[in-house]
């Protein structure tokens, strides 16, 4: 587990070296709604600390105006998911965390992680942890940096979901780690080995899917076998059937090096080194990561989990009542978005006050949420 630890954050070492190096941007204005404004933009980035930004990083930065002194949020999606899964193009009221956050005073940059959607698709070999995390930090040091709009960001959170959490961890336990904040979700430090290898059974290259046809994937990029998504991401009691559908038609791709760096990232006790508050969320019929005994409680998670950070992340645990992996996409999806804002106002909080949300800064994480699991402070 050192040396794992050790090759993620050696790229980190070269941060500094990029810190204040200019980004050129391009960005299209997409109004999402009256009240939240939207810019696309293609960040270049480099996979490695030894060579130049050659490949492009897509993400979308919405916020209510003005953006300027609003906490930004730095939304990274798992496998085989792009920007998408925050931004769920069905029922947003319900399945867009976007919508949520930013409607109650937070700026996200919802991105396409390296080898995904609209981003750069490099060898898939270079397509791995390392990589994710270094360009993640870039992400982040242009979010501080002013580089993305013209915005410096001052307090920056980064979320992620399932894989997309991995690069968070690594990032916020580095001593380059430059943010406030982390919230993980889809996530736990117990892989369920036979849901693994049901998974690998799943994936088949991406070449060989009608979805990809025409987009000259490279070797070694794959993606889920058609019918597979529902059985592998959802608790089938609690998900609208036409999101499942819509979830085929928008899935993405991920790569055999990232596949393969997968366990050792789920193993690591990497998190043990974050001094930022953490939020940790998961659905309590979690495929990957679930047993009824470790999801049944939020304290049942705590008692699995605190080994794994410290006193400094002030962990929080949130269990989504009858949720299963894809917790943005499950019916009751508003639940937990409503347990991040409160989290996010309490442990670092938004810049200014929204206008659309009343503010239930006093209210405890399950109010209103009659028999639901609850936060609790992990204790050591």
């Amino acid at each position: 587990m050192k040396q794992f630890l050790y090759q993620c954050l050696l790229p980190l070492v070269s941060l500094s070296t990029i810190a204040f190096q200019p980004f050129t941007v391009a960005s299209a204005k997409s109004p999402t709604s009256s009240s939240v404004k939207c810019s696309e933009t293609y960040l270049p980035v480099a996979l490695s600390p030894n060579e130049s930004p050659q490949y492009k990083i897509y993400g979308q930065l919405c916020s209510k105006l003005p953006i300027e002194g609003r906490t930004v949020q730095v939304l990274v999606s798992g496998l085989t998911y792009n920007h998408s899964y925050w931004d769920f193009p069905y029922q947003q009221e319900r399945y867009s965390y976007v919508n949520a956050i930013t409607r109650a005073g937070y700026a996200t940059f919802n991105i396409d992680r390296i080898g995904l959607g609209k981003s750069s698709r490099p060898p898939a070999d270079q397509v791995n942890l390392q990589s994710n995390t270094y360009v993640l930090a870039q992400i982040n040091q242009a979010l501080r940096n002013g580089a993305i709009e013209g915005v410096r960001f001052d307090r920056i959170i980064n979320v992620g979901h399932s894989y997309g959490s991995f690069g968070p961890v690594i990032y916020a336990a580095s001593q380059y780690g430059g943010v406030d904040g982390v919230i993980l979700t889809g996530f736990l430090h117990n892989l369920k080995l036979d849901y693994a290898q049901f998974a690998l059974n799943s994936f088949y290259s991406a070449q060989l899917d009608p979805k990809f046809s025409g987009q000259n994937i490279p070797d070694n990029y794959q993606t889920t076998i058609p019918g597979t998504r529902g059985e592998l991401f959802y608790n089938q009691q609690n998900v609208d059937p036409q999101v499942v559908t819509l979830d085929e038609q928008l899935k993405d791709t991920v790569t055999t090096s990232e596949i393969d760096s997968e366990i050792d990232a789920v193993l690591s006790d990497t998190s043990k080194n974050i001094n930022v508050p953490v939020l940790l969320v998961i659905g309590q019929q979690d495929n990957p990561f679930c047993t009824p005994t470790i999801c049944n409680s939020a304290e049942s998670v705590a008692a699995l989990e605190a080994p794994y950070f410290s006193q400094n992340a002030k962990l929080q645990i949130y269990v989504l009542p009858n949720a299963g992996h894809d917790i943005n996409l499950q019916l009751n999806a508003p639940l937990w978005y409503k347990v991040s804002r409160q989290w996010s106002d309490r442990f670092v909080g938004k810049g200014s006050i929204s206008e659309d949300e009343p503010s239930d800064k006093e209210e405890s994480y399950d109010s209103g949420h009659k028999g639901c699991l609850v936060a609790c402070d992990v204790k050591k």
